[in-house]
């Protein structure tokens, strides 16, 4: 078969480069000024802070040399300061360029697992709340969210009693109860399920001592009159967002300090404040998010075919709501590290000597009216140049993953 020659007048195409949503939102990022130097400052500070954790080991325990408390900066030695030392040391004698670097891994360590807290428990809460606001539930699913409400109701009285099992019995009340047609016994309903929940709060609490029983029993009442509502969707998302708005109710920072004073001082706690303080923010996100994309057609075309739930929750919503729950983690970053920061400088923070950028502002303040500037000047650097890095690049993929900007 010969081959029809190719016509000189007729211009030759080339095939087009297959192009995706984040191709082009990646695009648009790096060809942004301020989202390139936010990445750079990123990218500088996790390897500084990765590199040195695991590469350059140090004993905060064992740093300290009172013969050279205080001394400014200096990039080769001296007779008075045989040492290098390019921030100066604190008041005990320990490396400030040493410490402000390892203090890094604890700063972004709280802002990855604080952020992760809040990410998980708000994005799941605000998810269901605005997916089951729209469309109702299929009696498995309210027996599940009925069970997942008396667990964690149920950890009030378990964490009074020391005993984790008290939650898992109140979660077996919630599924059992939200699986049985009660509707006939009216207000017999309510009398019924208090007096379960008194019995499995009371009765194995009894075994640390009767006023605990007493305390365990009275929460478990009350917990089972909460599990015996019918439980529908637009209750739900009631009851998640009216929580929420009590949470928001309370200044953030006060919140957070109360909750840190109330589990002890150390790291571990302060992540968990900050994480709890920062659920309100990704719950009201996500459902905002959920209620616009619920009735949008794909959405819609899942639910004529026949698809279930958790598949149109996690096949076609959950992947359109990463462009904001993204931007908002990033930001959160940020938040979270000056959150930190500010926990440590009250003293609520890392536990010394442990290193840490708000606790060595805290320890090195009262020094600056005796001229040793640098104590605090270098921890004050490092907070805002990696809170600026993280909002910086915030803007850039709030910008670059903006569906308005893809034309």
């Amino acid at each position: 078969m010969v081959e029809a020659p190719r016509r000189p007048d007729l211009p030759e195409f080339a095939l087009r480069r297959r192009r995706t949503l984040w191709g082009d939102a990646w695009r648009r990022l790096i060809a942004s000024p301020t989202a390139r130097l936010g990445m750079a400052i990123v990218v500088i500070f996790i390897l500084t802070t990765v590199l040195a954790h695991f590469f350059w080991p140090y004993n905060p325990k064992t740093d300290l040399d009172y013969t050279l408390k205080l001394k400014p900066p200096n990039l080769r030695p001296t007779a008075e300061i045989p040492s290098i030392h390019p921030f100066g040391t604190d008041k005990l004698g320990r490396d400030i360029f040493r410490r402000v670097i390892h203090g890094g891994w604890n700063s972004l360590r709280v802002g990855i697992i604080s952020v992760g807290i809040a990410l998980v428990v708000g994005g799941l809460l605000g998810l269901l709340a605005g997916f089951y606001e729209s469309i109702p539930m299929t009696p498995g699913e309210r027996r599940g969210l009925t069970a997942g409400v008396g667990l964690l109701l149920g950890f009030i009285p378990a964490w009074l009693a020391d005993q984790p099992i008290l939650a898992v019995l109140f979660a077996i009340v919630g599924s059992v109860g939200a699986g049985l047609s009660l509707s006939r016994l009216g207000h017999w309903r309510w009398l019924l399920f208090a007096g379960s929940g008194a019995l499995v709060g009371g009765v194995p609490a009894l075994w640390v001592s009767p006023y605990t029983a007493i305390v365990c029993g009275l929460l478990g009442a009350i917990i089972g009159v909460f599990i015996a509502f019918p439980l529908s969707g637009s209750l739900f998302s009631n009851l998640v967002m009216r929580l929420m708005d009590i949470i928001l109710a309370f200044p953030s920072i006060l919140l957070a300090i109360a909750i840190v004073a109330f589990l002890g001082p150390g790291l571990d706690r302060a992540m968990i404040a900050i994480g709890f303080v920062g659920i309100p923010t990704y719950a009201r996100l996500m459902r905002a998010t959920v209620l616009s994309l619920v009735q949008r057609d794909y959405v819609l075309a899942a639910q004529a075919v026949g698809s279930g739930h958790a598949r149109i929750l996690f096949r076609h919503i959950l992947p359109n709501t990463l462009s904001p729950i993204i931007v908002q983690s990033t930001l959160g970053l940020g938040s979270a590290i000056i959150w930190a920061g500010a926990l440590g400088f009250l003293g609520l923070g890392a536990i010394p000597p442990e290193p840490e950028w708000g606790a060595m502002l805290g320890d090195s303040y009262r020094f600056l009216a005796s001229g040793a500037w640098w104590a605090v000047t270098f921890p004050g650097i490092a907070i805002m140049l990696s809170v600026l890095g993280f909002n910086l690049l915030g803007d850039g993929l709030r910008d670059a993953l903006d569906p308005r900007l893809t034309r």
